[in-house]
């Protein structure tokens, strides 16, 4: 009996240690968060700061990049900012593009346009950069002391002050428009500030200056700020830009950034120029990594559309900056997604080209 009951439970065990496991219950997955990545546990944003690298000390970007940040750390509950200098539009896109810690963290001055035909230090097109918002007007024009100097074509064999490379409104399309008008200047490739001393001081014959639009409709424009001095001491006459002869330099260059000339009325570039003047202008925009964070974009925007006004009380031509201006790109195909959907929101119309 007992070598029986035995084989029993021998036969128990190997039956149970055979038969298939029982199924188990799937595990759940982890549970979706509430709110996404850029936000905090309870649905608002967390903490966020961010760079806007902007131009040389002194100059116009320089001085709304500061107000930017300013306004930002002001106005918002979880972004923050912090305003630093940059040598240019060019070096800040290229610190960028070796970066790609700050792609999701800073914006910056950049020339879209510039990365996208690959100019130097770039060796190929770089599709890489968005738009945000717009921030300036700025215009580049030929101006002379000297009363006899009335066209382009009378810069033939002179000396004129232009940019320094890396700088395609500045010196490439400069001098593709000469090219194409058969005129051959004697080119100074120099900073802005050091070819207005040069043409104060007699070293050269006329000197690419600028302005920038003061007012959201530019009727209004301020010169320079390193023009201040010259214009205070000297009479300056403008060389109006050859209309035709810059389109055709801009288009062989595939550098058509907006609104790329423009003609104004008398008396309001300079009240003391009674004739209409033919400007090269481009808008300055924020820009950033096609990477950089939807929220923070339409943080960034909310900011300064509903703070616009704030912005001339850092310099006269901060009013420039209005909502509808802020969408005015200088590569409109190269908005933002994050920052075109803003717009659309508001009702903002975006000008395409």
């Amino acid at each position: 009996m007992k070598k029986v009951l035995a084989m029993l439970l021998v036969l128990l065990f190997v039956v149970a240690a055979c038969a298939p496991a029982a199924p188990t219950t799937p595990t759940a997955p982890p549970a979706t968060p509430t709110a996404p990545a850029e936000s905090g546990g309870d649905g608002t944003p967390a903490p966020k700061h961010i760079s806007i690298y902007t131009n040389i000390s002194g100059t116009s970007t320089y001085v709304l990049g500061v107000a930017l940040a300013d306004i930002i750390n002001r106005h918002s509950d979880w972004l923050s900012a912090t305003a630093l200098e940059s040598p240019g539009p060019t070096e800040t896109a290229s610190m960028l593009m070796a970066s790609p810690d700050r792609w999701q963290n800073a914006i910056g001055y950049i020339i879209i346009a510039d990365a996208l035909i690959g100019t130097p230090p770039f060796t190929e097109p770089i599709d890489a950069f968005r738009g945000i918002a717009t921030y300036g007007l700025v215009s580049n024009v030929y101006m002379t002391t000297n009363p006899d100097i009335r066209t382009l074509e009378d810069l033939q064999g002179r000396r004129v002050a232009i940019g320094t490379r890396p700088n395609v409104p500045r010196v490439d399309l400069q001098e593709r428009m000469f090219e194409i008008l058969g005129v051959e200047p004697v080119f100074e490739m120099l900073t802005f500030g050091a070819g207005v001393t040069a043409l104060s001081d007699g070293r050269v014959d006329a000197v690419l200056g600028g302005a920038f639009a003061v007012d959201s409709n530019w009727e209004r424009w301020i010169p320079n700020p390193a023009l201040a001095e010259l214009l205070a001491r000297d009479t300056v006459y403008y060389i109006p830009m050859d209309e035709n002869a810059l389109w055709e330099a801009k288009r062989s260059l595939n550098h058509e950034i907006m609104p790329g000339v423009v003609t104004v009325p008398a008396g309001l570039y300079d009240s003391n120029w009674n004739e209409p003047l033919t400007i090269m202008a481009h808008f300055l925009t924020w820009s950033a990594h096609y990477t950089f964070p939807d929220a923070t974009i339409q943080e960034i925007l909310r900011v300064m559309f509903e703070n616009y006004a704030e912005f001339a009380n850092y310099m006269e031509n901060g009013a420039f900056i209005t909502p509808e201006n802020m969408a005015q790109m200088c590569i409109p195909e190269s908005i933002h997604p994050a920052a075109e959907a803003f717009f659309l929101e508001h009702g903002i119309y975006i000008p395409r080209r």
